[in-house]
């Protein structure tokens, strides 16, 4: 009948809801037992670990002691065209080196005897100076060799060198010290064109860029359309842009060479 159906059902279900309680009071349990478990079994880990730490730093340096006999080195480059400040830059790079009372070196090529502001008595392959009128004293050298001994001899934990790419007849050489420098540990910084006034790579300045941690990209104001913005080395001939022919390295400040603009460069191969 209707009534014993309706009286069926509602076992039934009655019935399961039963069950339904004790299975989820069962997988409680099991639930928790398993948590339980998964705890106890981490902590165990967990402080296994932790005694091995305690057991390696005892018998280590610390940290802060092991990290002056090993610094980490790094290669920063500076780059831009003539007259975008490059040696500005690396001046206040070594002021605030040495305000952190680091052993700082700064080198240049000999070849570098651009007076820029200095007086008329002072040697310019003896002093970094720049057009903004500031300047410091600088090692000249004459060669990689050269770089290598004077640096052996300053021992020093930061290295400047500016004019990288007058390095180019032995840029193979350069790229490979200046990479060892960094593999010992030191702080340094390189600066230079990274490109000829052909509108070109120039020197070592390629894959010194690979290998750089960080680089800092210069801009300058364009001779001709006065924007500041990417430059190239404009070189001058008695006035003119240079051909392509020319000479790769002339050394020469204003009377030689301008920075211009990609639009306002020219470099005649004709």
């Amino acid at each position: 009948t209707t009534l014993q159906k309706k009286i069926t059902t509602f076992m039934l279900k009655q019935y399961f809801i039963f069950l339904s309680k004790k299975l989820g009071i069962f997988m409680q349990k099991k639930i928790a037992l398993f948590i339980f478990t998964l705890f106890l079994f981490s902590f165990l880990i967990f402080s296994k670990e932790e005694i091995n730490q305690q057991e390696l730093f005892k018998n280590s340096e610390p940290i802060q002691e092991f990290m002056k006999k090993h610094p980490r080195g790094s290669l920063k480059v500076v780059t831009g065209a003539m007259c975008s400040g490059k040696s500005g830059y690396l001046i206040e790079q070594e002021k605030r080196w040495k305000r952190a009372k680091k052993r700082v070196a700064t080198f240049k090529p000999i070849i570098d005897n651009r007076k820029l502001f200095l007086k008329k008595d002072i040697d310019p392959t003896q002093v970094l100076s720049s057009r903004t009128e500031t300047s410091t004293r600088c090692f000249s050298v004459s060669s990689v060799q050269d770089l290598k001994n004077k640096i052996k001899q300053e021992n020093p934990t930061h290295i400047i060198i500016d004019e990288v790419h007058f390095f180019t007849p032995e840029k193979e050489q350069f790229i490979n010290f200046v990479l060892d420098l960094v593999k010992q540990g030191k702080q340094v910084i390189v600066s230079g064109l990274d490109l000829s006034f052909r509108n070109e790579s120039f020197g070592p300045m390629p894959e010194l860029l690979s290998h750089a941690d960080s680089v800092k990209k210069l801009t300058a104001n364009c001779a001709v359309c006065h924007e500041d913005t990417f430059c190239i080395s404009q070189r001058l001939v008695n006035g003119k842009p240079a051909r392509y022919d020319d000479p790769l390295i002339v050394v020469g400040a204003e009377e030689l060479y301008e920075p211009r603009c990609r639009n306002c460069h020219e470099c005649p191969k004709e």
